[in-house]
């Protein structure tokens, strides 16, 4: 390992060098701000005559092998020698761009009478040759980019535009056209014939930067965690694209389309990242690599082959059009299928994921079943448990040459539907516990319920669509019935006075149309029975002016609501309105009555596909 201060120029003034920015690196994401607060600073010291003004360290190792991007043969037009650039894409891209401005905006102020000689030939930031009279190539390329073949990326497409071999790209990322736009601008704003070669000589004799050049990739990752720690990291993803692609000629298309980095915020695609390959990684082989980079690198170059790239595209597929938008075409992702997903999501339950995916990749088919079974298991866990135990139950299925190992290379038969089901149906009488005589594991699990709303409102909303008879979708709800919470009915008000002490409990809550439960926030028992008989009548009943017992006014929203031939009758609330009182007894004695209804159909019904 080698660590130097060097002027800028020094970055660049031998021949036959190149710089290649490995497929682990994200495209170019600085935004223009960031090169004119670069450029912005360089100019302040330039005019204060600072000593020098660091740009930071550019971490690099070399690249021995140079096969992969020109033909070795003594007629390539490819540099010799090829660093790696582990760290610093963003900066070289940026001083690239940086040149070429500074060189068309010489080559203006020189037809205009500025006599001046760069230290070192501006072009020089973004073009290379093997020799004097070589001919130039981009001094920065991407993984992929082949000099005597053709370039592929964006930026060696625009570099190669700068030293005049072709027009600039057609189809280039947004970033690196208004990057290149900002920097031109700036440069012809704030540069004259005045200042033009004191900021040049200050740019490139006295700007500094540390190069870092590792013995291998593997030392180069083992520096760049402490040295990225004010930037931003790579992701799991960008690790190991770059070997893949190397050696396997591997292709991400799906990979790409869920990190879309384009249009998706960086702390976004560092969790998409992540999430894919720790999930896909247990998923496949049963073990959870750790996310440092050194081991992480180690786990990938002993698992990462064909097999595991085509399910890694697909389990790429699964998490953007099943878990994140829910947007999967095929026949059996019904809408049944994706409020389960949505519901798996709301409550944070991502320790299911892995063998979700699972399931995804072998019988896809299935998966609809599958989610069932997770939702009821979870559920019924859920709201009488604790949480801690749960992955030991999950992992148990995708552990290295454990008894249920059921990971891709596990060895062992996916389970049945039925199989899995009476799996997870085990593992919750383990935990509800022996029963005493005359005791059953319905009445022994609804003791432990503890349901409350203001702790688990997803769950309550999931425990109420079932006592109302649905699955889990209803035409009373949005289509994600998770995200909405104002169509959550408290019966007894909350804050009405006595309040019961069970008032956020299950029994005292149940669905109303989100406009018709704002209006009767503070209503009392009696004006909201007469409500409820109304909305529960089969046909649509004719509103009075005021309640019968109260004499208030009827709210404007009831009679709207009660007027709409399209609003559905809601023969949920017929039941509830048959009581003549509401409060503590009622609602232990409706909490019961939901428990048992949810017993029925998560664990009689769901657990037993």
């Amino acid at each position: 390992m080698q660590a130097d201060a060097l002027q800028l120029m020094k970055l660049y003034d031998t021949l036959n060098k190149a710089y290649v920015i490995p497929l682990y690196q994200r495209p170019f994401a600085w935004e223009p701000r960031k090169a004119i607060e670069l450029l912005d600073a360089v100019l302040e010291d330039a005019q204060q005559g600072a000593r020098l003004t660091s740009l930071g360290t550019l971490l690099f190792c070399d690249i021995p092998d140079v096969k992969p991007f020109g033909n070795s043969t003594p007629t390539t037009i490819g540099p010799n020698t090829l660093w790696e650039v582990v760290d610093g894409q963003q900066r070289l891209t940026v001083f690239g761009v940086i040149g070429h401005a500074l060189k068309i905006h010489h080559d203006t102020l020189a037809t205009a009478g500025l006599v001046y000689a760069p230290s070192l030939e501006l072009e020089m930031l973004y073009e290379t040759s093997r020799g004097k009279k070589g001919k130039t190539v981009p001094v920065l390329i991407r993984d992929g980019d082949n000099y005597d073949t053709g370039f592929a990326s964006d930026l060696a497409k625009m570099l190669d535009s700068f030293a005049g071999h072709s027009p600039w790209p057609a189809g280039v990322g947004q970033r690196l056209v208004d990057t290149h736009k900002s920097v031109v601008e700036w440069v012809n704003e704030n540069l004259d014939a005045t200042n033009f070669a004191t900021f040049c000589e200050h740019f490139l004799i006295k700007c500094t930067i540390v190069q870092v050049l590792a013995d291998d990739q593997n030392t180069a990752f083992t520096m760049f965690e402490p040295l990225n720690s004010t930037s931003e990291p790579l992701t799991a993803f960008e690790v190991y694209r770059s070997k893949a692609v190397r050696q396997l000629a591997a292709q991400f298309p799906k990979t790409e389309l869920l990190l879309a980095y384009e249009e998706t915020k960086r702390d976004e695609v560092i969790t998409r990242s992540n999430n894919l390959i720790f999930n896909m990684a247990q998923t496949y082989s049963g073990l959870r690599p750790r996310i440092h980079f050194v081991p992480l690198k180690h786990y990938l170059d002993e698992h990462v082959d064909a097999l595991f790239i085509a399910k890694f595209e697909e389990a790429a597929d699964f998490f953007r059009t099943i878990w994140l938008e829910q947007t999967s075409t095929a026949v059996w992702f019904d809408d049944e299928a994706k409020n389960c997903v949505r519901f798996l999501k709301a409550m944070s339950h991502d320790i299911a994921i892995p063998l979700l995916l699972r399931y995804y990749l072998e019988r896809p088919t299935e998966l609809p079943k599958v989610l069932k079974i997770i939702v009821a298991f979870y559920a019924l866990w859920r709201a009488a448990f604790p949480t801690n135990a749960l992955p030991k139950t999950y992992r148990a299925l995708l552990t290295e040459k454990g008894p249920d190992d059921l990971s891709v290379i596990g060895g062992k038969p996916l389970k049945t539907v039925q199989d899995l089901a009476v799996y997870f149906k085990s593992r919750l009488s383990d935990k509800i516990g022996l029963l005493s005589p005359g005791q059953t594991q319905e009445h022994k699990w609804s003791v432990e319920v503890t349901l409350n709303y203001e702790e688990l409102k997803t769950l309550c909303r999931l425990f109420i669509f079932l006592e109302m008879g649905a699955t889990i979708k209803s035409n009373l709800v949005p289509n994600d019935p998770w995200t909405s919470v104002d169509d959550v009915e408290h019966i007894h008000a909350v804050g009405l006075t006595p309040t019961p002490p069970s008032v956020h409990k299950i029994g005292n809550l149940t669905f109303l149309p989100s406009t018709i439960n704002k209006s009767l926030q503070a209503a009392s028992w009696s004006d909201k029975r007469e409500v409820y008989a109304w909305l529960a009548a089969p046909g649509k009943a004719v509103v009075p002016v005021a309640y019968a017992g109260s004499g208030k006014t009827v709210p404007k929203a009831i009679k709207d609501y009660l007027n709409d031939v399209n609003s559905p009758s809601l023969a949920h609330l017929g039941p509830i309105a048959g009581n003549a009182a509401w409060g503590e007894s009622e609602i232990g004695t409706r909490s019961a009555q939901i428990l048992s209804r949810v017993w029925n159909v998560l664990h009689v019904s769901w657990l037993h596909p």
